[in-house]
């Protein structure tokens, strides 16, 4: 069983070194390291290896889409070439050809440097992914490059996937943690954007999920891994800062054994971001804070109920298991658990401020991608009194089934609505543009297929979200054999 792995895994290097697309040879990879896995396990991989086989599932399922969704990733997708080739964070060595007439969407001048104009950790998590294709020196074509960026954001993106797992562990039962689990890497933005490219997002919810994680534990370690997650969040994403505010509250008010920890990991990623800062502005503050600044108005009431339940932009209507995980954490007597939900309001509210809040081209409301983490991390204080109520069980395993069949529609298709700001806004309560309803409408992502077709079509996915929620409602287990911490 070794040979394919061996066979795969070269033919991955050897992509990479010539620069050919790499999605394929990955996704090659990942069936055969899963194949292992099965054997290994006697036909029991999720029992024995459940780490590896939740991240390498998630990971051929993101590859499986064999597309790049991306845009906005431009920058950091650029800049691991930048630093292997040329030794520099700024993107001078590479303004031509990917930037020409396009310096003011993706940088910023500082010093005489064009710089990225978003946070640049992404793009510094991704180098590992990176190194065999700059240091090869094959040249950069767009689809070598769009392979890279998705590659790197899907094995980031699985990746948070395990931390979660890591962070739920003794808080409910192994299946139920692995329903969770699922539930975020297949039925939030972690399938349908942050797989797709190499967006901010990935890499903040791998930098909480790991906080998670060292808050689930005890040990130095763990405080230190707490911290320097909720660093790397916020170096990855700063409207993170909401959950770095979280974490420390609870440090600082209801566990203070872990606070030397905590701020010693925090201080890596967040002093080498100050340092990024410094060297190539000349002061402490972000490249693009005035750009930032440019784009806040006055609060938008449109935006606040709009990114709860409109069919284009609605956290519901996009990720309905959410109404349980406040539910959990109205239940909850840990602070922590109610500490960081309360964090998923922060970009909410944030984002009423944003005259952009509607997120341009975008699945959904993919500002709630990290959000959505926290929120399955949450609901595992919910499961003994899922597992008492079978009609509750139920209904949580249809919103959770829905969730995926919805960001299934993000990953494998194209996202419906405009995606200029004003035409978003028009369109915000239209709900055939809903990626559900999408696909049964004749300008839908199905549109050059003939109806009969898109309903068959529409009708195998129900198909399989029944079967699912057959999973789902019996991953929830009773008390006697559950431990979770309320």
């Amino acid at each position: 069983m070794t040979a394919p792995i061996w066979l795969g895994a070269t033919w991955l290097l050897a992509t990479m070194a010539l620069g050919g697309l790499v999605p394929a040879p990955a996704f090659a990879l990942c069936l055969a390291l899963l194949a292992r896995l099965w054997t290994r396990s006697g036909g029991k991989p999720f029992e024995r290896f459940p780490d590896a086989s939740l991240g390498l599932t998630l990971l051929a399922v993101y590859l499986s889409t064999f597309r790049w969704h991306g845009g906005d990733d431009a920058p950091n997708s650029l800049l691991p070439f930048c630093l292997l080739r040329h030794g520099t964070l700024t993107l001078e060595p590479v303004l031509d050809p990917w930037f020409v007439g396009k310096l003011d969407n993706f940088t910023v001048l500082h010093l005489g440097k064009h710089l990225s104009i978003y946070p640049i950790a992404p793009g510094l998590l991704a180098l590992p992914v990176y190194l065999v294709s700059a240091l090869g020196g094959a040249a950069i074509s767009e689809p070598a490059l769009h392979g890279l960026s998705k590659l790197s954001g899907s094995l980031i993106t699985a990746l948070s996937a395990v931390a979660l797992r890591r962070a739920l562990k003794n808080r409910c039962s192994d299946e139920f943690a692995l329903a969770l689990s699922v539930l975020y890497g297949l039925g939030t933005w972690a399938f349908s954007v942050s797989s797709q490219a190499l967006w901010q997002h990935g890499p903040a919810a791998l930098g909480v999920g790991l906080a998670l994680w060292g808050l689930n534990e005890r040990g130095l370690r763990f405080d230190a891994l707490a911290g320097f997650g909720l660093g790397l969040a916020v170096a990855a994403r700063p409207d993170s800062v909401f959950f770095l505010a979280a974490g420390m509250a609870f440090v600082l008010f209801f566990d203070r054994r872990r606070l030397a920890g905590f701020t010693l990991g925090a201080a890596v990623p967040l002093s080498l971001l100050a340092a990024y800062w410094l060297a190539y502005t000349g002061r402490l503050r972000p490249p693009e804070a005035d750009f930032q600044a440019s784009i806040f108005r006055s609060f938008q009431p449109a935006a606040f109920f709009g990114l709860i339940a409109s069919p284009t932009r609605g956290l519901l209507c996009f990720f309905p298991p959410a109404v349980f995980s406040v539910l959990a954490a109205c239940r909850s007597r840990d602070a922590l658990t109610r500490l960081m939900t309360a964090a998923c309001a922060g970009p909410w509210l944030l984002l009423c401020f944003y005259d952009t809040w509607v997120g341009g081209g975008t699945f959904g409301p993919r500002y709630f991608a990290v959000a959505a983490l926290v929120l399955c991390w949450t609901t595992a204080g919910l499961e003994p009194w899922l597992a008492a109520s079978p009609g509750r069980a139920r209904l949580w395993a249809f919103t959770a089934t829905t969730a995926i069949l919805t960001h299934a529609a993000g990953g494998y298709l194209l996202w419906p609505g405009p995606s200029q700001f004003a035409a978003e806004k028009a369109s915000l309560w239209f709900w055939s543009l809903h990626p559900l309803a999408n696909m049964l409408t004749s300008e839908g992502a199905l549109r050059s297929l003939p109806l009969p077709a898109r309903v068959l079509i529409f009708g195998a996915a129900l198909a399989a979200a029944g079967r699912g929620v057959q999973l789902f409602e019996r991953a929830p287990r009773p008390p006697m054999r559950a431990s979770c911490r309320l």
